[in-house]
């Protein structure tokens, strides 16, 4: 899959969203990332993947909404759990999958929050800009309590507030 290719699927994803969830601003980034990343993604993009996903896991404990968050070393904070998308996988069966291997619990969609057309560029411009799309879907709990349960993943939990330090600024911008 080319560039031009990749990006004319992540365009239909977002129409596809769009029809399913209603309409969102997709925000656009640039990340730039280094030559091995690069090819690892373009590999994924070829094998018929279009980004990441991540759920926003809420629930209502005496009172208090509380959202599921998981700290990454590898990422320096704590974030909603996320991950990438496996070839033939849908990005709301990837924001489930992540979700249950990362913590144990169970979810189940309820709308999308956020959207990020996130292009990725190598910091020599020896590769040409490669888009994917990443996604935030609003999700209810079914059942499971959180526990660390990915290598990658030191920390699960319920939380009220929005701990320190965070994976990404945009965090704070999802509903608690």
């Amino acid at each position: 899959m080319d560039t031009e290719e990749a990006a004319r699927a992540v365009d239909d994803a977002v129409v596809r969203l769009q029809e399913r969830w209603g309409p969102i601003t997709v925000q656009k980034s640039e990340w730039h990332v280094d030559t091995a990343t690069y090819d690892a993604t373009a590999e994924r993009a070829a094998a018929g993947t279009i980004g990441g996903a991540g759920a926003w896991v809420r629930r209502e404990c005496g009172g208090t909404t509380e959202a599921l968050m998981v700290r990454e070393t590898d990422h320096g904070g704590w974030s909603e759990p996320a991950g990438k998308q496996e070839p033939g996988e849908s990005l709301g069966a990837a924001a489930c999958r992540e979700t249950y291997e990362e913590t144990g619990v169970e979810c189940r969609l309820t709308g999308l929050l956020r959207a990020e057309r996130a292009v990725h560029v190598t910091d020599g411009g020896d590769r040409p800009p490669l888009p994917r799309l990443i996604v935030v879907f609003d999700a209810e709990h079914l059942r499971g309590e959180p526990q660390p349960r990915d290598d990658g993943v030191d920390e699960a939990a319920w939380l009220a507030e929005f701990p320190e330090p965070l994976r990404y600024a945009g965090v704070t911008d999802l509903p608690l």
